[in-house]
Formats: structure tokens, sequence, C-alpha cells
């Protein structure tokens, strides 16, 4: 193998990693600050987790195996993206619809998010292998380990900062962004304009 090829390879894994850290991260982390700020999975976290997950299932029964999305089309793969589906039917016909443990119960919370905690991962995984097409270029394990790292440590980072949001943001932040404000939200100065 000469040094060129070898040079190309190891910016292909070099892009693929930085890619799939980035695209991650930056998912996972508004979903753990929300949660964080107010202890539960807003809406639209939860039908964008529903509606992807259910088209990339549809959509692998239309794909035939190949070699780059072996886990997409396997019956594993495609149950975990049927979890959203079998969530949103269960709050369907439960008699109160939240994700919010404290009007609805300790089971729908725990399963939203055993539901949302397997199923977004997952699900972003395809999404990466499907739209980075260099993320097969990842041959060593380490940094698919680092992958999963860089999104754990995302995810708790997203988490204490939503929990301590009023160190780093306002009442008015949250005002300006169209959010609810807030029990404990940061009303300084800046907050009442």
């Amino acid at each position: 193998m000469s040094d060129s090829t070898m040079t190309e390879e190891k910016e292909a894994e070099t892009r693929a990693f930085m890619l799939s850290s980035i695209a991650i991260a930056t998912t996972v982390f508004s979903i753990a600050f929300f949660y964080g700020v107010f202890g539960t999975i807003f809406f639209e976290n939860l039908f964008y987790v529903w509606v992807a997950s259910t088209v990339a299932m549809v959509a692998s029964l239309f794909v035939p195996p190949v070699d780059g999305l072996p886990a997409l089309v396997s019956w594993r793969g495609r149950f975990v993206l049927l979890l959203p589906s079998l969530l949103m039917a269960w709050l369907f016909f439960s008699d109160n619809p939240s994700l919010d443990i404290a009007t609805t119960g300790w089971f729908e919370w725990a399963l939203a998010l055993i539901v949302v905690g397997l199923s977004l991962p997952y699900l972003l995984l395809v999404l990466i292998i499907v739209a980075i097409p260099d993320v097969e270029q990842l041959k060593q394990p380490k940094l698919k380990a680092v992958i999963l790292g860089i999104c754990l440590a995302t995810v708790v980072a997203g988490y204490v900062i939503g929990t301590h949001h009023y160190r780093f943001i306002t009442c008015h932040d949250f005002e300006v962004s169209g959010n609810f404000l807030p029990d404990n939200c940061n009303k300084s100065a800046g907050a009442s304009r």
C-alpha cells in the first residue's frame, strides 16, 4: 500500500470521525438540556425520533442488503426503529398521554426514556451511515468507542447544564426563544426587558 493511499484513508477516517461526532453530539445535547431544565422529553423531540425512525424502518424494507448497511436491514435494527411507533401507540391509547413524570407516572416516563435512549442513537447511526459515505472508514474500534463516549459525555453535559441553566442563561433567554419559563430561571436585570 502506497503512502498516498494510506494518507487518503487516514483523511477519510478523520472526516468520518469528526462528522459523526459532531452530528451525534449536536442532536443529543438539545434533548438532554431541555430534559435537565424541565424534566421531560419535549414532544417535538419525540415526534422527530418517531417520524425519522418510522421512515428509516419503512425505507429499509425497500433496500436490498448491501455491505454498507447490514445493521439497517436486520430484524434487530428494524425492531429498534419500530420502538418509537410502539411508544406512540401506547400514548394514543393512554388515558394521560404525557411524558411528564409529574402528570403521568413512572411507567410512561421510563418507557419514553428507554425508547428515546435506544432509538435515537441507533437512528443517528443510520443517518450517519447513509449520509456520510466515509463512515465505514472508521476501521479503528477505538474511534468508534470514542464517538460513543462523546455522545454519552454530551448527554451528561446537556443534562447538567440544563439542571443548572440559571448559571448560563436568564429568564429573558427563555422568553426570547419562545420557551416556557422554568421556576428557577435567572431573573437578572436582562430578564425584564
